[in-house]
């Protein structure tokens, strides 16, 4: 595909990942292309705005006047590429906004509304992976907790929120106190929209707890969303800290290759997405979780040589497609480390928008992933 000379790329929900906004910009020159690195974000204080090139304040996703204002934008200032750090965010514009923005001409690194679905609700997502073959660990809902104790009443189980992101409502349990933390997991629970859920203990869901180590994967597909599989890359996680990786250690990506390509199939993802694989007792990585965007974890494959940004913005200007961007060295260590930035410019409000704050009280607090 071959996009405008100069390109836009707007990364949303950007809040603490300004490492991403500084490998785009950084993409774009090595490439030699011409462009701009843009981050949306509710919060005027947003981290992530001292690494763009422009800072644009939104509404919040859960904001009535977010889709308004959102298309507004993009139908004004013509961007080339829309990604969405967020998965709460990714469901808004999967269910029709996307296609809006599509309509102007832009790329939304999204998926279509049926494979979100999917994607979100993890009971949901354990079927489709079952009826494909692809293999997935026993799940079941939180209110099965009595059948789950009869089929295995000596197991070890893993209790996390059906809607969940970003390991929220995660906990361990034996088989006899499974059902007091499913009803403590439940209580924190959100449903698919973000708000808090009514589905009771039906908003949780158990899986047989794996033994195994656990591996975050990155598969990398056309930005037409045609689903086929380019690249996979893949690292072990060694130490986490707050649900997120803390350190990990990139490993060769085979063993997942075939269940990323059948990932692609299934859901047609655009650009990239983060899937979690848990091994089983007997060495298999099972599918444990999938999130259709960047993940926290592509950074330990950054560092190791991989550059999916460099990549994304060849492909937006329809040059040739480079391997050597897909992989990186094996046996590489890295550790997530914290750092501060000075905010010194005031980002643009949108015209659309209201003040960014009042919202919040009405609305649970967006969280970037």
């Amino acid at each position: 595909m071959t996009r405008s000379q100069n390109l836009k790329i707007v990364i949303a929900s950007a809040g603490h990942r300004a490492h991403y906004l500084d490998w785009f910009r950084t993409a774009l020159r090595s490439q030699g292309l011409p462009g701009e690195v843009i981050a949306f974000e509710y919060r005027e204080s947003a981290p992530s705005f001292a690494s763009a090139d422009r800072s644009v304040v939104v509404p919040a996703y859960n904001a009535p006047v977010y889709r308004e204002t959102i298309a507004n934008w993009v139908s004004r200032e013509s961007p080339d590429l829309f990604i969405s750090l967020n998965d709460y965010e990714l469901q808004v514009l999967s269910t029709g906004l996307a296609d809006e923005l599509r309509r102007t001409g832009c790329i939304v690194a999204a998926l279509e509304s049926g494979a979100q679905t999917i994607v979100l609700d993890k009971h949901l997502m354990a079927s489709a992976l079952t009826q494909r073959g692809l293999p997935s660990p026993a799940t079941w809902l939180g209110s099965e907790v009595d059948s789950v104790r009869a089929a295995n009443p000596n197991g070890r189980f893993i209790v996390k929120h059906r809607f969940g992101s970003g390991s929220t409502g995660l906990c361990f349990a034996s088989a006899a106190d499974l059902g007091d933390a499913v009803s403590e997991s439940a209580k924190s629970a959100k449903g698919g929209d973000g708000r808090a859920s009514s589905n009771g203990l039906d908003a949780v869901v158990v899986q047989e707890l794996l033994p195994g180590a656990e591996y975050g994967v990155d598969g990398v597909y056309p930005l037409d969303g045609e689903g086929s599989l380019l690249g996979v890359l893949a690292r072990r996680k060694d130490r986490m800290r707050g649900g997120d990786t803390d350190v990990a250690t990139t490993v060769a990506p085979g063993v997942f290759t075939a269940s990323m390509a059948a990932l692609g199939d299934l859901l047609k993802p655009v650009g990239p997405i983060d899937v979690d694989f848990r091994e089983s007792a007997d060495g298999t990585p099972l599918i444990i979780d999938v999130n259709p965007r960047f993940g926290g974890g592509y950074p330990f494959c950054h560092l190791a040589g991989a550059d999916l940004p460099a990549h994304m913005v060849r492909s937006l200007a329809g040059l040739d497609h480079d391997p050597s961007l897909l992989s990186c060295r094996i046996g590489i260590m890295s550790a997530r480390r914290e750092e501060f930035s000075i905010l010194d410019s005031a980002p643009t409000l949108c015209p659309t928008a209201p003040e960014p704050h009042p919202f919040r009280s009405s609305a649970p607090e967006p969280q970037a992933f």
